[in-house]
């Protein structure tokens, strides 16, 4: 068969139709995504953004009726707290703070989790499991959201003589453990439990990879209230002792579950949970719902009471978000450049007048740390990097700069803090080994000079600023190639408050 002509090199009028039909079909896509927005405050982010969105959408028929419930427990008060933990909880840990209210998820999960009567403790009595899932948007509290229930049910424990009635009270035993994925979560989520458990009276202690084998063997001769540990040490301990050591552990808190329950932490985090034989309190906690890990919890615990907050899946509106092309003058696609320009910008704005601001950079791959590093540097812009090659101790001096409160710029100068022709920035450049859980008050800004790989990154990097309440502004750095039509929209998705599923 012989094609025409016509078919094989169609006319400039044929081009000029199909890219108008074309276009007129990406106005109908983006018309109909706008209407939905503007029905559904809580509807889905940019259509057609393929691998990126990845998260669970909760409905928003399921998310409106924990507003009047959230509305309703507005004090600490009004929650079932044991006296004790609730004033440790103000002398402690809301200390700094002028309202003392209780976040949504915190009212939720104490509500939830405190509503029924204390378990029995009766040694030969079997208990079924209760499981629980704490979901909520990252710095909105959810450290709190279960370690309150979990003093008061030790408290509650302690209380009713339950050690004599375990016969417990001569013998090493861990009461329950929290598992997180990172060295730098057991120090910090340690630090708050070990702050409380002062006025609470119980006793705590922290095991990771970073723990020396006599930490962890003085662990298996201890009377642990709260263990707070990575998964691999916890294993190894174990592994290494003659008894069970877990045979009193009643309660497990899997903080980061998202992560803990993915290919790289999974087989370990489950063999733990199912260790303990009188297991009675399971709590998984995570700013993200991915659908891998959906589906593992609906396999695994079908009735898992689901605890989630209103706004999940958000960046909070405090968080302002902004989009620099790359590609256009006077950057030509260089990222660096961008990055430099946007840094020098940010100097100069009057934001936190005489006070250092401190900015983190994110980057995809290690490899870009030092690089970028050195050209910053190089340009008088004091900047630091951190990535797993860092030693724990060089990670945690690095980590608390940029936990501890803002320093001013004069005593910042007496530091050596800043320097160079950059008089106010303190920039750290890093990873995701950063993005998970640290609680960086002091960090107004976050830079994403690589594009995220999926939505759970985006929402975990952007959450390492506008924590419990204070605003805070994320900048996304995107060559053309980059730029695709989806990641366009990405600024008003966020602005406007949509969820990114």
């Amino acid at each position: 068969m012989i094609l025409s002509k016509s078919v094989i090199a169609p006319s400039d009028a044929q081009r000029s139709r199909w890219n108008h039909d074309d276009f007129r079909r990406q106005k109908a896509v983006v018309k109909q995504f706008t209407e939905r927005q503007q029905s559904t405050p809580y509807l889905i982010g940019p259509p057609n953004a393929g691998g990126f969105a990845v998260l669970k959408n909760i409905e928003y028929e399921d998310r409106l009726p924990l507003n009047a419930t959230v509305a309703r427990l507005s004090s600490f008060e009004s929650l079932r707290l044991l006296p004790v933990v609730r004033n440790a909880l103000y002398a402690r840990a809301l200390r700094q703070l002028d309202e003392k209210r209780p976040s949504a998820i915190q009212a939720l999960a104490i509500q939830k989790m405190m509503r029924l009567p204390p378990p029995t403790y009766l040694h030969k009595m079997k208990v079924k499991v209760k499981s629980y899932l704490l979901a909520a948007e990252t710095g909105s509290g959810k450290t709190l959201a279960y370690l309150l229930p979990l003093f008061s049910m030790l408290k509650e424990e302690e209380l009713q003589n339950a050690p004599a009635v375990w016969g417990l009270a001569e013998r090493p035993y861990i009461k329950s453990i929290i598992l997180v994925p990172t060295a730098e979560l057991v120090q910090q989520v340690l630090v708050q439990v070990k702050d409380m458990c002062h006025d609470i009276k119980l006793a705590s202690a922290g095991l990771s990879q970073e723990s020396t084998r006599g930490v962890a063997d003085g662990i298996r001769k201890k009377q642990i209230d709260i263990l707070v540990a990575t998964p691999v040490p916890l294993l190894k301990l174990i592994h290494r002792t003659n008894w069970n050591i877990l045979d009193d552990c009643r309660k497990i808190v899997v903080d980061e579950a998202d992560s803990l329950m993915d290919r790289s932490f999974k087989d370990e985090t489950q063999e733990i949970l199912d260790t303990p034989p009188r297991l009675e309190t399971l709590v998984f906690c995570t700013a993200t719902i991915p659908k891998t890990f959906d589906r593992t919890l609906a396999q695994k615990y079908p009735n898992m009471e689901r605890i989630v907050a209103p706004h999940l899946h958000q960046i909070p509106r405090r968080i302002t978000f902004s989009t620099v092309d790359t590609a256009a003058k006077p950057f030509f696609n260089d990222k660096r450049k961008a990055l430099a320009e946007t840094l020098y910008n940010l100097d100069r704005s009057d934001t936190d007048p005489g006070k250092v601001k401190r900015i983190v950079v994110f980057v995809n791959y290690r490899e870009s740390v030092s690089d970028i590093v050195e050209y910053l540097n190089d340009l008088k812009i004091p900047t630091v990097g951190l990535t797993r090659d860092n030693s724990l101790e060089e990670r945690s001096s690095l980590m608390r700069e940029f936990i501890r409160p803002t320093p001013l710029l004069k005593d910042a100068k007496d530091l050596n803090l800043v320097t160079g022709s950059v008089k106010t920035l303190r920039v750290l450049v890093t990873t995701d080994i950063f993005s998970r859980g640290i609680d960086m008050q002091s960090v107004r800004t976050i830079i994403l000079y690589d594009v995220p790989f999926s939505s759970i990154d985006l929402i975990h990097r952007a959450g390492r600023t506008g924590r419990m309440g204070r605003r805070g502004r994320v900048i996304l750095l995107a060559t053309k190639s980059e730029l695709r039509p989806w990641l366009r929209g990405l600024e008003t998705t966020i602005n406007k408050g949509y969820a990114l599923v």
